[in-house]
């Protein structure tokens, strides 16, 4: 099976995976990273649009969202709750965006990380997108070790889908010319920043 139709089948289901306090979670991620009116946010991975209530609440009737995912079935299901003009739909893989070099002023990966398998080439597609000073946050509302047991324990196509630890994931991302400058790896959220610095002149 691959790793598409693997969440195509999910997708009716994937909800009721989410608890009150993963959601808790979800929604103060979010309101740390003080988004403002007029961002351009780019959702990757973005599933049945859980992220999407809590980035509408920041942004209002201002900016832009674009809700990537490459399961068409994720999209229906995001697609089938209320969303805003702002809100765009796209089906995409997060290695091949769809969208113009410095165009984002924020990408999120919320529990997709780990399922890219060129780290580095899905990394330097989102810096592209992103503005100088632009951030990307790769998070989850479990640990490090939590999630690569869970995927390791389902096996299957997501078997090797695995977070890297600080030190490779922090390497990776300075390939991709970003810097972090947020990790945290706790057991109750994964939670990664990092900024695309503006050129020196």
């Amino acid at each position: 099976m691959q790793l598409q139709e693997y969440f195509d089948q999910l997708a009716p289901a994937w909800d009721k995976e989410l608890t009150g306090e993963r959601l808790k979670c979800l929604s103060n991620i979010v309101k740390e990273l003080d988004i403002e009116p007029g961002y351009y946010v780019l959702d990757i991975g973005s599933g049945t649009g859980v992220l999407l209530p809590f980035l509408i609440a920041e942004l209002g009737d201002e900016g832009k969202i674009v809700a990537l995912d490459f399961s068409a079935e994720m999209l229906v299901q995001g697609k089938a709750k209320s969303s805003p003009p702002i809100v765009n739909f796209v089906q995409a893989d997060g290695m091949a965006i769809p969208l113009a070099d410095y165009s984002m002023d924020l990408a999120l990966c919320n529990s997709v990380f780990p399922h890219f398998n060129d780290k580095v080439k899905a990394l330097k597609e989102i810096a592209r997108v992103l503005r100088n000073n632009g951030r990307l946050v790769i998070c989850h509302t479990m640990s490090l070790a939590m999630v690569n047991q869970l995927h390791q324990s389902i096996g299957g196509v997501v078997a090797n889908a695995l977070l890297p630890h600080e030190f490779q994931l922090k390497e990776l991302i300075k390939q991709a010319g970003l810097k972090v400058t947020h990790f945290e790896d706790g057991p109750e959220r994964y939670l990664v920043i990092a900024e695309k610095s503006a050129p020196d002149v």
